[in-house]
């Protein structure tokens, strides 16, 4: 025998008075039928399986079902059932296989691990959607939860963790002005927050459905103490704030597409403690899921160049995605774990858009995209090439932007492939590492266009030029404006500088990476450690410290000076100066490092190209000036020797390089 459901002699918000009862069919072991008792809003004590054979139409139940069983809602029709208060059924003990155990992490707080799965106690058929609430002042914390059970206590679980768990085969909708904690949901129907509910929602475990998860206000996924997981959900449509948690010690990964179709939405990262979230799929722009009409079916974009340009629509049904529908944002605020874009295994970005200085209130792309980094790191981690087209910041935030700088770490991660370009001027502090087997660009080489994209109903697409970018970027150093001393770079991989027009410093680089300057833009390099190779191919480097180049070889392909007040330059491997390369000293005196430049390399030496000299103050005839020692030997010669302020010739012995004055 199944079991039966019994009701109260209380009456939950209309229907008779007094006590009756509705009993399954023993020989059958069919549920017991509460159909009549919950068209008659009565309260409802369950004392095993019951269905409720819902009319067509919509059905509000203002009772309370309690009791240990199982509900199942049917329909032979399109049906809805609404509840406005708070159900406690649960599993009867037999079926009850979820544990709940608790980790304290110290400095990062505690967190819960679920293990088993309860089979479901609500089971939603096809056909039938099921709405928690109703959004007005008559709903009284309406929901079907259970914070204990017989192999759970309800002090250990703090209210944390709703142990019922729901099969949905049809839709379930939350519109509850009151928050709703849901238990792990399987099935192959969606869930739906109705537009303008503010109530608030939280996941919890590993849900399984396979249909969207579609969101009009926002959502705690997990929370700082519970992970949550959606294994097999098509796709995330957010059209508000999507709070994502890792608990201390956990990876929450989430391979969908998350997808937005109007201004005002972002997506929250809190990674708390030791801590990491995944994201491996794309923040994109929606063209066939219209704000507040969310496709539950196949939610996605047909025309990629919308997410790399301003995107305005005029009538139609797309009209109220407004005049910035592309329009998306990253908050991460709370945690010092990892946010992770990427899982490695495609070269997919994750937040797509058009360029998106960091820069208070920027005249043309303010309303494209932003990331604020306020904690934690932010890594990249891609097999092939990927661009970053917004400046990392640190408040405000899309057109409201405060100029605040960002506090926290990226990281390049270590896999094969993982080529990475920043576009715009970057305004965080904190270290920026690049992974063995990876590459970090910055600037892109060419422009980047600014394209504000119109979409008519009747005249479809027109595309306008509104700016253009130089594609230029750069990080915060310790001699930046907005700098701090501790900013760094660590690189083991490839550090590629390809700016065209905005010159850059940077300093405080170690690892045992390489570093390529690209562009035509100047590089000013200072204070660093890295043992990689420095390669000279565009632009003009300068060095603003005697171990500007680190610890490696140096190939000069372009242009190479000391700055104004620097004289000596060290390098502790080679130096190689090909036939294109220019090499410019100053010379004020007569002593090298002090008051003329002067090149120490500890390996091998090889001249080529033009040297370039300028002299001030005094020399005399048969003066000799030595500007380069190399341990490893002198070979090769300059092609040209170019000097202002005195006329010279070019000699060497076997380590070293001078000039002499004629």
């Amino acid at each position: 025998m199944v079991g039966c459901a019994v009701l109260t002699s209380a009456c939950g918000g209309g229907g008779s008075d007094g006590a009756s009862s509705a009993v399954d069919d023993a020989s059958t072991g069919a549920a017991a039928d509460i159909t009549a008792e919950v068209l008659a809003n009565r309260d409802i004590t369950l004392t095993g399986d019951s269905v409720i054979k819902l009319p067509p139409g919509t059905t509000t139940y203002t009772g309370v079902i309690s009791g240990q069983g199982t509900l199942r809602l049917s329909t032979t029709a399109s049906s809805t059932l609404v509840i406005t208060k708070t159900s406690t059924f649960t599993l009867p003990v037999a079926r009850q296989v979820q544990v709940v155990t608790k980790k304290t992490y110290p400095g990062a707080g505690y967190a819960f691990t679920i293990t088993g799965v309860n089979p479901p106690v609500l089971t939603i058929d096809p056909g039938v959607t099921f709405q928690i609430g109703t959004n007005t002042s008559a709903d009284s914390s309406p929901n079907v939860i259970a914070t204990s059970d017989s192999k759970n206590d309800a002090s250990l679980i703090n209210g944390e963790i709703n142990l019922n768990n729901i099969l949905n085969n049809g839709t379930l909708v939350i519109s509850s002005s009151q928050f709703v904690l849901l238990g792990q949901v399987s099935g192959s129907g969606s869930i739906l927050q109705a537009p303008g509910v503010w109530g608030g929602n939280s996941s919890s475990g590993v849900s399984t459905y396979s249909g969207v998860l579609s969101l009009s206000v926002g959502q705690d996924f997990g929370s700082n103490h519970v992970a949550a997981s959606l294994a097999n959900a098509k796709a995330v449509l957010n059209e508000g704030s999507w709070l994502v948690w890792s608990p201390p010690g956990s990876v929450v990964t989430v391979t969908q597409n998350i997808y937005e179709a109007a201004f005002g939405n972002d997506i929250n990262f809190h990674a708390i403690g030791p801590s990491t979230i995944v994201m491996s799929g794309v923040y994109s722009h929606t063209d066939n899921s219209p704000h507040n009409q969310p496709n539950l079916v196949n939610p996605g974009l047909s025309d990629p160049e919308l997410n790399f340009a301003k995107t305005i629509y005029r009538e139609g049904a797309n009209a109220p995605n407004g005049n910035d529908a592309s329009y998306r944002g990253i908050n991460i605020e709370r945690g010092a774990g990892t946010v992770q874009w990427g899982d490695g295994t495609h070269a997919n970005f994750f937040l797509p858009s058009a360029p998106s200085p960091a820069e208070v209130d920027p005249p043309l792309g303010k309303k494209n995209a932003y990331i604020n980094l306020r904690s934690g790191t932010l890594a990249f981690n891609y097999n092939g090439p990927v661009t970053l087209h917004i400046g990392i910041t640190g408040g405000g935030g899309g057109p409201h932007r405060d100029g605040s700088v960002g506090n926290g770490n990226v990281k390049i991660m270590p896999t094969p492939g993982n080529d990475v370009t920043f576009a715009q001027p970057q305004n965080y502090n904190g270290t920026t590492t690049i992974g063995a087997n990876a590459i970090l660009r910055l600037g892109t080489g060419t422009p980047v266009p600014l394209r504000y994209i119109t979409i008519h109903a009747t005249r479809g697409k027109s595309t306008v030029l509104q700016a253009t970018y130089s594609g230029d970027a750069s990080l915060l150093t310790a001699e930046s404006p907005n700098g701090v001393a501790t900013n760094a770079i660590v690189n083991d991989g490839q550090l590629i500088v390809q700016n065209t027009t905005t010159a850059i410093t940077l300093s405080n680089i170690s690892g045992s990476g390489s570093l390529a300057h690209n562009g035509a833009a100047a590089l000013t390099l200072r204070n660093n450690s890295y043992s990689g190779a420095t390669t000279l191919n565009a632009g003009t480097t300068l060095a603003d410290s005697a171990n500007a180049m680190g610890t490696g070889s140096v190939v000069n392909n372009a242009a190479l000076a000391l700055t104004g007040g620097q004289r000596e330059l060290t390098l502790g491997g080679s130096f190689q100066q090909g036939a294109n390369g220019q090499l410019t000293l100053a010379i004020a005196g007569s002593t090298p490092g002090v008051d003329h430049d002067h090149l120490t390399v500890a390996g091998a030496a090889v001249l080529g190209g033009t040297l370039s000299l300028s002299f001030s103050g005094g020399v005399s005839k048969g003066q000799r000036f030595v500007l380069i020692n190399a341990a490893g030997g002198v070979s090769g010669s300059f092609n040209s020797i170019v000097s202002s302020g005195a006329t010279v010739v070019g000699g060497q012995d076997g380590n070293s390089f001078f000039v002499t004055v004629q």
